[in-house]
């Protein structure tokens, strides 16, 4: 007998912005602490199972990267099989020359190499065609050159039906007030944006959230949990921190499982007040989790399907977190 939790019509679905493309409010990514399994020890058949028990559960929204060691092949080799039109894939590519998803200083890509990378993780992925193509943190000084030098070869892919849609991911930690979102909101290039939004990290809300649904940006929540919220002594040390430098009041959470206030009633645990908490914002498309854990993903799925957390516990967390602009998560 199927678990009633794994049922696809708990799964609420939202577009994706200007796309059109309607996409599960939860949505299952590759990277992450676990890269689909591969930094944690989880067999590629495992894995793979962790994709059939997504979409069996309603998901259709799957999220990959060049830079994420094999995900690109573990994840095209797991939807084998599975009819095209029944899953929007996403991924990205690193943008510049550098060796990590950082540019700093490194040259940009060209023209030409851009189109390799994209041929190269069509045939990993097994497909024709990628839905969401997304330029792989960009950092704001290098926004406006990444433009400048990459749109005209992405609009001339689109053109020959290798792309259908463009995106750019931020950059978490080092984007703190999320400057690249603001600048593709102001453009208009763009289709989807990747946002770094959670319990610690909410200015979203006040600098990203307004100017994505002014332009109609479809919005993908990432590092809504990540190791800040699944990991109590993370958390803890966060916590620690930001009240010893007076940024939040020493007496808002308590020192040991700061958080822990939120675990009652139907919350079954942090984390799954975290996923609860992301996916409020109604400009909110999808929210990623990272996980190659087959329980793990029927939690987050439960989370996301028992709805927003208890009005009083999101006006708590928003009157704690919500002022920062550390770009907390990690």
């Amino acid at each position: 007998m199927s678990d009633p939790l794994l049922e696809s019509e708990i799964m609420q679905r939202r577009v994706l912005g200007r796309t059109g493309l309607e996409v599960s409010l939860l949505s299952l990514g590759t990277g992450g602490p676990s890269l689909m399994g591969q930094r944690s020890g989880v067999a590629e058949g495992d894995a793979a199972r962790v994709v059939h028990q997504a979409l069996d559960a309603g998901v259709n929204f799957f999220d990959t990267a060049e830079a994420y060691g094999d995900s690109e092949l573990r994840l095209g080799r797991a939807l084998r099989g599975v009819p095209r039109d029944d899953y929007v894939l996403a991924t990205k590519y690193r943008y510049h020359h550098g060796g990590d998803d950082v540019a700093g200083d490194s040259g940009l890509i060209d023209g030409k190499t851009l189109e390799a990378k994209l041929d190269r993780s069509l045939e990993r992925l097994g497909v024709e065609y990628i839905d969401v193509y997304q330029a792989h943190g960009v950092l704001p000084s290098r926004y406006d050159e990444m433009v400048d030098r990459h749109l005209p070869a992405l609009l001339r892919l689109k053109e020959k039906g290798k792309i259908r849609f463009l995106g750019v991911t931020e950059t978490g930690s080092t984007d703190k007030m999320h400057r690249v979102i603001q600048k593709m909101a102001e453009d208009g290039h763009f289709d989807t944006a990747m946002i770094t939004y959670n319990v610690l990290c909410q200015n979203a809300e006040r600098l990203a959230f307004p100017q994505c649904e002014q332009s109609n940006m479809g919005v993908i929540i990432m590092m809504a949990v990540r190791r800040a919220m699944s990991r109590p002594a993370r958390l803890e040390e966060v916590v620690a921190d930001l009240k010893s430098r007076k940024l939040i009041d020493p007496d808002s959470v308590p020192d040991k499982e700061p958080l822990g206030w939120l675990v009652h009633g139907d919350v079954e645990s942090v984390p799954a007040a975290s996923y609860r908490f992301a996916l409020e914002p109604p400009i909110v498309s999808t929210v990623l989790t990272g996980t190659a854990n087959a329980d793990h993903l029927q939690s987050n799925i439960r989370a996301i399907g028992q709805g927003p957390l208890p009005r009083a516990d999101r006006e708590r967390l928003q009157k704690i977190f919500g002022h920062l602009d550390e770009g907390l998560g990690n």
